[in-house]
């Protein structure tokens, strides 16, 4: 009976090869993003220069004038909280399918899923 050796992973490099294993939770609802993140740049030998992450997305375009009272009524939509989950989902999407080439980073991708947002709320109030 021959055991065969377990393959090396090209992108552990020189690493010994190291099993998973169960610590009792599943990783990624035990890790949060960032300790996630880490993880993988570690084990991958890898720089991770870009995440949109749902709730930071959130977060940073709370204030702005769709979703802020005191923008006024020519430009407040609706509260951020009442925004579906699924469309800041699929506007991230869009904004990573369609951004491309020469762009500022993080801001481009925040003014992007803004106005997607802003587009998909007004067409829906529309209906």
């Amino acid at each position: 009976m021959s055991i065969e050796k377990a393959i090396r992973n090209p992108a552990q490099s020189e690493k010994s090869f190291e099993h998973d294993y169960d610590d009792g939770m599943m990783f990624f609802h035990s890790h949060n993003i960032w300790e996630a993140m880490s993880k993988l740049e570690k084990f991958y030998e890898c720089k991770i220069y870009g995440v949109l992450e749902l709730e930071d997305v959130v977060e940073n375009l709370r204030y702005w004038n769709a979703f802020d009272k005191e923008s006024g009524e020519e430009y407040y939509l609706c509260e951020i909280e009442e925004v579906s989950k699924q469309l800041w989902l699929d506007a991230m999407e869009s904004a990573y399918d369609n951004i491309h080439g020469d762009f500022d980073g993080y801001n481009d991708y925040m003014e992007y899923i803004y106005d997607y947002v802003v587009a998909n709320l007004k067409a829906e109030a529309n209906e």
